[in-house]
């Protein structure tokens, strides 16, 4: 471990780490956004509308390219969501997304 830290491969390898762990989060956020937005049947327009985000970024975001924090939060809040639980892996955000669909007991369904 010295050694490593002598010549920086530490340093190194803890940067890949967390880049790595950065950009599966990353791809979490993105999908659930996209199942997010399907689920409740909004596209790029609608939260382009919500949020005053340009509908080429929001677009582009889902698709790849980065963006600000601040954009990432404004599309979940726009989606009923925090950025937090769009950081999850696809398969817990969509037992979230179910739980959130299912009527709570106690508590009358409104009409569709």
């Amino acid at each position: 471990m010295e050694r490593q830290l002598a010549d920086g491969t530490l340093v190194t390898e803890v940067r890949r780490l967390i880049d790595t762990a950065a950009n599966e989060r990353l791809r979490w956020i993105r999908a659930n956004a996209r199942t997010a937005m399907a689920d409740s049947r909004q596209d790029a327009v609608t939260i382009s509308a919500l949020t005053g985000i340009a509908v080429g970024t929001v677009k582009g975001f889902l698709e790849q390219r980065d963006t600000s924090i601040k954009n990432v939060v404004l599309i979940a809040v726009a989606l009923g969501l925090s950025a937090g639980d769009l950081e999850r892996p696809p398969a817990d955000f969509a037992e979230l997304l179910q739980r959130r669909r299912s009527p709570q007991a106690g508590h009358a369904g409104l009409p569709e």
